[in-house]
């Protein structure tokens, strides 16, 4: 526990403290329990730990302040109360005796919906559903006491897999450019490649393709390059001669049905404000951690870890009565980037690499 608190960034002092405000988790659904999980291990002092698999519903009022910076929350589909909603899975790994726990909630930013924490801090498996003693590896974190908390963030996740997904708002009757990149690693001629937002009009010369061989390249489009869209969601690319199988191909296009991609750093804030402050949700349900948290930390690797970056960027680490959400955040190989999310067509799973999503506006 004191390393993890040693190498936080501490960013919980800086938020002013406010009086509550009811919960703006709706509904938080249990769907699952398994107590004890992993077989029954027991953990040092702290003993068994049950595993919760859950569905949270938020809302969030678009005329907040907390929320104004959300992109496209005005124009976002409103219950009948006038708030945007959102729904998010959530997993938690909780000490079966409260009191055995160290009071402290160690949140993990999914990363493209996947658990890395465990394979990192307790050198476990990739096991998404701990059937056994040893799917937790040497329990470094449960032995501490931590209770371990993941949601899905990430709109543009598919579900399955044991991924945790997230599910933003559509916003209707818009209509503007978005951006493909594609990059096959073999020759297959013609190719199919899906689109990240449905097209809007499918009439190939409206949109524009190019393709270059390395990301500073100038982007060109030769004679025999050429596509079509195979309906609203996908293209098909007949692809030049000249270029090798790892080719980057571009396509802007115009494109329709935006996400409210921006609302997955409320559903966090929201999220663990609620489980750290909160008895119950808006419709009586109780808190499954009520009363049993003091502090905060939030972790992410890489992805999530950019995640991170935006999160604390964005002001969403005070809720929305301005108390802290995470007391300490831990940002790892993250690099100085943030992510493609809070923007309209926004794109949280872009993969920025030196060859890929770079962009380059100088090459433009």
């Amino acid at each position: 526990m004191r390393f993890l608190l040693a190498v936080c960034v501490w960013v919980g002092g800086v938020v002013g403290l406010a009086g509550p405000l009811a919960a703006k988790v709706l509904k938080f659904e249990i769907l699952r329990m398994e107590s004890p999980t992993f077989a029954g291990r027991t953990f040092g002092k702290v003993g068994t730990y049950d595993r919760i698999i859950a569905r949270a519903t938020i809302a969030v009022s678009p005329s907040d302040p907390h929320n104004s910076i959300i992109v496209d929350i005005d124009r976002a589909p409103r219950n009948a109360q006038g708030l945007v909603e959102a729904v998010s899975d959530v997993e938690i790994l909780r000490p079966t005796i409260a009191a055995n726990g160290n009071r402290r909630l160690f949140f993990e930013v999914a990363n493209r919906g996947s658990k890395l924490g465990p394979a990192l801090f307790n050198d476990s498996s990739a096991a998404t559903e701990p059937s056994k003693p040893t799917d937790d590896g040497n329990g470094f974190l449960m032995n501490h006491g931590f209770t371990l908390v993941w949601s899905g963030w990430q709109g543009d996740v598919p579900a399955g897999g044991g991924r945790l997904v997230f599910a933003s708002p559509t916003v209707p009757e818009v209509v503007g450019l978005s951006r493909e990149e594609f990059i096959f690693d073999h020759m297959d001629s013609p190719v199919s490649a899906p689109l990240s937002y449905p097209a809007a009009d499918l009439d190939p010369t409206r949109a524009k393709l190019t393709v270059r061989e390395r990301v500073g390249d100038p982007r060109v489009a030769p004679a025999d390059l050429s596509f079509n869209f195979e309906g609203a969601n996908k293209i098909s690319i007949n692809r030049p001669a000249g270029f090798d199988a790892g080719a980057i191909y571009e396509l802007v296009y115009l494109a329709k049905d935006p996400k409210v991609m921006g609302l997955g750093f409320a559903a966090t804030r929201d999220i663990i404000s609620f489980l750290r402050n909160e008895r119950a949700d808006t419709s009586g349900a109780p808190n499954v951690l009520a009363g049993s948290i003091d502090h905060a930390i939030g972790f992410g690797v890489s992805q999530s870890g950019r995640y991170l970056h935006d999160f604390l960027y964005l002001g969403f680490n005070a809720d929305e009565a301005d108390r802290p959400v995470f007391d300490g955040l831990m940002p790892h190989i993250a690099g100085g980037k943030k992510t493609f999310t809070n923007y309209r067509f926004g794109q949280p799973g872009r993969n920025v690499q030196q060859h890929a999503g770079s962009n380059p506006a100088a090459r433009n």
